[in-house]
């Protein structure tokens, strides 16, 4: 009997993450919480975001996160908590690619921020399907800017699971050679960062 070609393995997962362990020192509480978004808390609307794009999604939380947790029980994603949260967002990244390395079959992440509820699920589309095809750094252009979230290949995860600091990101990655996205997407440049950044009426 002849034999049967081997199997192509499964082509390597595009993982999303979402860095939710920030202190929101400047916004004055919890605005994961706080800010409601599309009827919800600010983080669900992210979380849920990605969940839809990404077959498996990472939120990394602070210590003692009863909110996050429960979030990720619900949603079924996974909850990875950074116990250096409080040293800057730079030990988020690291845990965020300590649990990317952990997972063998992982071969690149898309890596969000939990205060950029505006970025459109058809921008987190364009960025999976680019890392799928190539394996350099990705990141989104509207109108000439470079904006987040950001995609890493696997490659990339050994040196940024050591990172530290709030720049580390940018420390360790080559961004000025990575490849870009263009998008119809101004919510790959805004954030909250205090109550003024909120719009005063639906957008």
């Amino acid at each position: 009997m002849p034999i049967p070609p081997a199997a192509s393995p499964p082509p390597p997962c595009v993982a999303g993450i979402v860095l939710a362990a920030g202190a929101a020192t400047r916004f004055g509480s919890d605005k994961r919480q706080a800010v409601a978004v599309d009827g919800q808390p600010m983080l669900a609307t992210v979380a849920q975001r990605f969940g839809q794009v990404f077959g498996r999604v990472a939120v990394v939380l602070p210590p003692g996160d009863a909110f996050g947790q429960a979030l990720c029980a619900r949603l079924g994603l996974a909850a990875v908590v950074n116990a250096r949260s409080h040293e800057g967002q730079g030990t988020s990244l690291a845990a965020a690619m300590q649990w990317a390395l952990a997972q063998e079959d992982i071969g690149a992440v898309v890596v969000g921020l939990a205060d950029m509820p505006w970025v459109r699920t058809d921008t987190l589309l364009a960025l999976r399907t680019a890392l799928a095809q190539g394996a350099a750094p990705t990141l989104p252009v509207f109108r000439g800017r470079a904006g987040n979230p950001r995609g890493l290949p696997r490659h990339c995860f050994a040196a940024l699971a050591r990172a530290t600091g709030a720049q580390a990101g940018a420390q360790r990655v080559d961004w000025g050679r990575a490849r870009t996205v263009e998008v119809d997407d101004p919510g790959v440049l805004r954030d909250v960062d205090t109550p003024a950044d909120l719009p005063t009426a639906p957008s």
